[in-house]
């Protein structure tokens, strides 16, 4: 059973004003998936947020020193990176997690 969603999000700025987001891609983590200690899966890089805690509904996890817990119907934004640069315009990708 899908347990948790990665969510990557395109999010566009023209010289510092916010333009447009969109879903970039999505990834589903079964609850068998989900392992206490271990990083979270199908984070886009190496350094993935720690799972603390689980339990369903709820998510516990620490993401560069800061832990955070997410419960059920929450989508919380992790991190973020300058993707793209032309002409003034940046696209940054949003990394997400989203507990359902």
């Amino acid at each position: 059973m899908v347990a948790v969603y990665v969510n990557l999000y395109q999010s566009f700025s023209d010289r510092g004003a916010f333009v447009q987001k969109g879903a970039w891609q999505s990834s589903e983590i079964d609850e068998s998936e989900i392992k206490v200690g271990e990083k979270l899966p199908c984070w886009p890089s190496f350094d993935g947020p720690v799972v603390t805690g689980y339990r369903p509904g709820l998510l516990e996890l620490d993401y560069h020193g800061e832990a955070m817990t997410i419960k059920s119907g929450e989508e919380v934004q992790l991190d973020s990176s300058l993707f793209s640069q032309e002409y003034g315009v940046s696209c940054y990708i949003l990394k997400c997690v989203k507990v359902v």
